[in-house]
């Protein structure tokens, strides 16, 4: 995905599966499509810059020091509004879920999420479904 790097600092493997920590680097005026997680629960750290997030119907612009909690099987998203890179640590309860994320940073296009087929893969392999997919 275009504006989103993507680097494994703890992975499901180091942990038995109990956990992984990624650091995500959205960048300026990006946003991740809306999705849903059948199968694991993110916790959402800000480290840098200002990120919204939408998780369910609640709407949180998230500082520095801010954690977002998105439960599985509820709708979320996050975006990055400003002219800046920012930065977030996400923990992913169980840690095998992180995998999913592998495939996700595409840096030199835009997905189609109606037909790119990794859309198809974090469906049937991982539980991620977009919203309006």
């Amino acid at each position: 995905m275009p504006g989103l790097e993507i680097e494994f600092e703890i992975t499901g493997d180091a942990t038995g599966g109990a956990f992984a920590i990624l650091e995500f680097t959205l960048g300026p005026r990006r946003l991740v499509p809306p999705h849903t997680h059948a199968g694991e629960d993110e916790l959402s750290y800000v480290v840098e810059g200002e990120v919204g997030f939408r998780v369910g119907d609640a709407v949180t612009i998230a500082a520095p020091g801010t954690y977002v909690q998105k439960p599985r099987g509820i709708a979320h998203t996050f975006w990055n509004a400003t002219d800046q890179p920012a930065r977030v640590m996400e923990l992913l309860l169980p840690g095998s879920a992180a995998e999913g994320f592998r495939g996700v940073a595409v840096p030199d296009r835009i997905p189609n999420i109606h037909s790119d087929e990794w859309v198809q893969e974090l469906v049937d392999r991982y539980g991620v479904r977009l919203i309006g997919s």
